[in-house]
């Protein structure tokens, strides 16, 4: 009797939560801009809730505006890539660029409350920063436009000395 009363409430319930009604909207946020802004689809028939009666009223399917996910539009950035590699906590990244074809690469692996700042003003610059095993550190990396790539690796080594390499 027991199991019976357990396998009817389940049986209730997935009932209930499959309902017309239950239906949410879904996570995907609309703002994807350029080629697949405006497309269109049809949206599947879904009842809308019970009437009066007692049964559900079909309707005939909607158009709804489809966009593409924000990391499949296209990207207004002029080329530039910023790439980030945070293996640790409570590090802080920031890198900002201005101009056209920038690439900044910056990397804390088994880092602590490390901070790193690139400022790129200029095109086709070039950065990669990598900290390892650090903790606490602050470092900023500006580059003007027409300046040199910029490579540096800093690391704390098992004997606590601080690797600095350019």
């Amino acid at each position: 009797m027991r199991l019976a009363l357990k396998f009817i409430a389940a049986y209730l319930a997935i009932l209930i939560l499959s309902s017309p009604g239950a239906f949410a909207e879904g996570a995907f946020v609309q703002q994807a801009t350029g080629a697949y802004q405006g497309r269109h689809v049809a949206l599947p028939v879904a009842p809308n809730p019970m009437s009066a009666a007692g049964a559900p009223n079909w309707t005939a399917p909607r158009t709804g505006n489809l966009r593409a996910a924000p990391e499949m539009a296209a990207p207004a950035s002029g080329g530039n890539y910023a790439g980030t590699l945070e293996i640790g906590a409570y590090n802080k990244v920031f890198q900002g660029q201005f101009g056209a074809g920038n690439i900044s690469n910056v990397g804390i692996i088994k880092g602590y409350a490390n901070s790193v700042g690139v400022l790129q003003a200029g095109n086709n610059l070039k950065s990669n920063v990598a900290l390892i095993n650090t903790q606490g550190l602050s470092v900023g990396v500006i580059q003007p436009n027409g300046s040199a790539p910029v490579n540096v690796l800093i690391a704390r080594l098992p004997n606590g000395a601080l690797l600095i390499k350019r």
